[in-house]
């Protein structure tokens, strides 16, 4: 969680030291522990530093290897290091930085280095003898990287705040991201809401030279590949192996480790794996001086809205394993009430309405010491809930097999069979020219969910945006299988924007968030497993329900209903910011006139304070991105 700047005069022109070192200061709550900079003519890297693993406070960057003429830059955490030690011939110990390994790699096997490593990681390489900067993205895009790009120059930088500093940059808000967050539309990757500043994609690197730039898509999912085991033990141990150690790799520290608890399957299962690691008395993981004291755990609690309240279940785990438990009252919260600051962090509007929550539990963690924070981070669309099996086996016959899953489905969760059984064969058999024409009469008010009611229809026309929702509507009618559902899934930018916006916050407290579920080695392996591995007998996210036995607390393990938490965001913004939502909707809403249909959004605005739910999610989104607009006068 440190921060990472850069400039590359492509003019040739050498840079201005100052430009640098005021960008790097301006990311100065991202690295506490030290700052530097490295100019060398038409180059300058910056970075600040935050230690987080023995290895990193004897990591000095920028580093300049003067023998090869390489200059790294690096907001990374490796977590092969013992492969790569063998590969790359460097003795694995504490001396040697996580960045050295990357620069070796590079000098290795040049720009195919990324695809050796393993981890989460943004880094700059500068090779003075061939005149390029080479950087890259790790596979997910866990670690952020913004850029500012034309003939001339090259700005990157950790955070979007950086690059607003330079005079080069204008502020103009970039108008297709606003209709796209309006939209619910977030599969682009690489735009933001600056017209000029992009995010270099996932799994992506960027070579640039004085003359051209080339782009390179390193790594991608393949939902063509089946794990073909023995039986279900056998894919039960390969998961369980996979998953301990993506949890040990981000347990790699020399500071406290803590962990969110929701009490739902995943984090309980982050939770309950840690412990069982720490039981194994691995030799080497017990180096970390902080492997006997208590673990620390943060959750959020809801005394007055008990229907979101999960403490039965965290109880559970607490009950079992000696941990140090942490509560924050989300209860007792605005969604609003840090906007300000919320703002000056993430430099953009947000999308998600539990960010409060989540800002608060960091902010709770920073205060007990804690600098890595592991989370279950959307682990149910890695692990799956197994969506596509019921149309999987009606393409392929399995009559029987399709009508036995509807039936322990229904038991399971207490509905009708026959529901169930004419959805999903509707859902199946429905023509996709039916399909198109359903859209087509609804493209206007509902798709998936997302309401399009509210965008001002000057705003969709100048932006295309009906054309962006039908492209990716055709993406999901033509999947074809589970397997293929599963990867759109995974594959959605919503867990890019997420990841993104988890940084930024954790940023602010000085915290390294790490997400286990989001590792590519468990990420592969669920994607190719079976469906019947996924879901059976009613059971989503089967695999991990499975390999959590004797570990998670059977209650949990079983657990079949996530906690629904819009009944506190419901309360919470209408008991702590009515007179804030007042001011911009009903008294002063020409921040918003360009954007959205006002007199509609007056209008449904009328029916959520008369106790209509339907739309607080576009009233929500449309509230965020006009307090965004005044803050920042876009």
């Amino acid at each position: 969680m440190s921060a990472i700047t850069g400039i590359f005069n492509r003019d040739g022109n050498n840079v201005d030291p100052e430009l640098i070192k005021k960008m790097n200061n301006r990311l100065s709550h991202r690295g506490p522990d030290g700052s530097a900079i490295y100019c060398g003519g038409p180059i300058a890297l910056g970075h600040q530093m935050i230690w987080t693993t023995p290895e990193s406070f004897h990591e000095k960057l920028p580093f300049h290897d003067e023998k090869s003429g390489l200059v790294i830059t690096a907001d990374a955490r490796i977590d092969n290091r013992e492969e790569l030690s063998t590969k790359l011939r460097i003795e694995d110990k504490e001396d040697v930085a996580d960045s050295y390994y990357i620069l070796k790699s590079y000098k290795k096997w040049g720009e195919n280095c990324p695809e050796h490593l393993i981890g989460d990681f943004a880094f700059v390489i500068w090779d003075e003898i061939n005149g390029k900067l080479f950087c890259a993205r790790d596979h997910i895009g866990v670690k952020p990287f913004y850029y500012y790009m034309d003939d001339e120059v090259f700005i990157f930088a950790t955070e979007i705040k950086a690059l607003l500093l330079l005079n080069i940059i204008s502020q103009k808000l970039n108008e297709k991201q606003v209709a796209e967050h309006l939209g619910f539309l977030l599969e682009n990757k690489e735009d933001t809401f600056y017209k000029n500043i992009h995010r270099l994609a996932p799994a992506t690197t960027l070579t640039l030279g004085f003359k051209k730039e080339t782009f390179n898509k390193y790594w991608t999912l393949d939902p063509t590949i089946e794990l073909q085991l023995d039986s279900d033990e056998a894919y039960t141990n390969q998961f369980l192996k996979i998953f301990k150690e993506v949890v040990k790799s981000r347990l790699r520290s020399a500071f406290p480790v803590g962990s969110m608890l929701s009490g739902g399957l995943d984090t309980s299962s982050v939770v309950c794996t840690v412990q069982t690691i720490r039981d194994d008395g691995n030799e080497k993981f017990n180096q970390y001086n902080w492997i006997n004291n208590s673990f620390k755990t943060f959750s959020a609690v809801f005394d007055e809205v008990p229907e979101c309240d999960e403490r039965h279940y965290s109880n559970l785990i607490f009950s079992e394993y000696e941990l140090e438990p942490y509560y924050i009252h989300a209860d007792q919260i605005s969604p609003l009430g840090e906007i300000d600051e919320f703002f000056s962090y993430g430099d953009q509007p947000f999308l998600f309405p539990n960010h409060f929550m989540l800002w608060n539990l960091y902010k709770e963690a920073h205060k007990r010491g804690t600098r890595i924070l592991l989370d279950g981070f959307d682990g149910d669309t890695i692990v799956s809930y197994g969506e596509g099996i019921f149309s999987d086996f009606l393409k392929s016959g399995k009559l029987g097999e399709f009508i036995k899953e509807i039936n322990e489905t229904a038991k399971l969760h207490g509905v009708k069979p026959y529901r169930l059984l004419i959805n999903k064969s509707l859902e199946t058999f429905t023509p996709k020219s039916i399909k198109r024409l359903g859209w087509s009469l609804t493209k206007f008010t509902t798709l998936d969910n997302r309401n399009n009611r509210f965008i001002h229809e000057e705003l969709i026309k100048r932006t295309g945006l009906i054309e962006n929702l039908r492209n990716g509507y055709e993406k999901e009618l033509n999947i074809k299988n589970s397997r293929q559902l599963h990867h759109f899934y995974i594959e959605s930018g919503l867990i890019q924007l997420e990841l993104e916006q988890l940084d930024w916050i954790a940023a602010r407290f000085g915290i390294e968030p790490r997400h286990p579920f989001y590792d590519k080695r468990l990420i592969e392996f669920c994607l190719s497993l079976p469906v019947e591995q996924k879901r059976k007998n009613g059971f989503d996210r089967l695999i991990l329900r499975r390999a959590m036995k004797n570990i998670l607390p059977e209650e949990i393990r079983k657990r079949i209903i996530k906690t629904d938490l819009n009944p506190n965001f419901n309360r919470s913004l209408l008991k702590f910011e009515k007179k804030c939502i007042d001011n911009l909707i009903i008294e002063n809403p020409s921040v918003l006139e360009k954007y959205v249909d006002v007199p509609f959004l007056q209008k449904e605005y009328a029916q959520y304070l008369s106790g209509n739910t339907e739309n607080i999610n576009e009233i929500w989104n449309i509230v965020v991105l006009g307090l965004w607009l005044q803050k920042n006068s876009l």
